[in-house]
């Protein structure tokens, strides 16, 4: 809620917040997939499947070479470009 203030003082960390709070997101419906994905096949729709695949690429990352939507706009004036 204060990204607009504190990407003023710090950009970097008012994105790096808003990746985590992105990734905790997807964490929580993993979670939920995990407790009941024997009730309901989450592959069978394109949304549900979509924040699974989204969830275990962003979890399973293990390289230099990510970087999200976030970094690569909002430093450096990237939605400029």
């Amino acid at each position: 809620m204060r990204f607009h203030k504190l990407k003023l003082v710090d950009g970097e960390e008012a994105i790096n917040n808003l990746d985590c709070a992105f990734e905790a997101k997807l964490e929580a419906f993993h979670s939920l997939y995990d407790v009941t994905q024997d009730g309901f096949d989450y592959f069978s729709h394109g949304d549900t499947a979509l924040l699974i695949l989204l969830r275990n690429a962003v979890h399973h990352r293990n390289h230099l070479l990510f970087k999200s939507w976030n970094q690569d706009i909002g430093l450096n004036n990237g939605y400029k470009k």
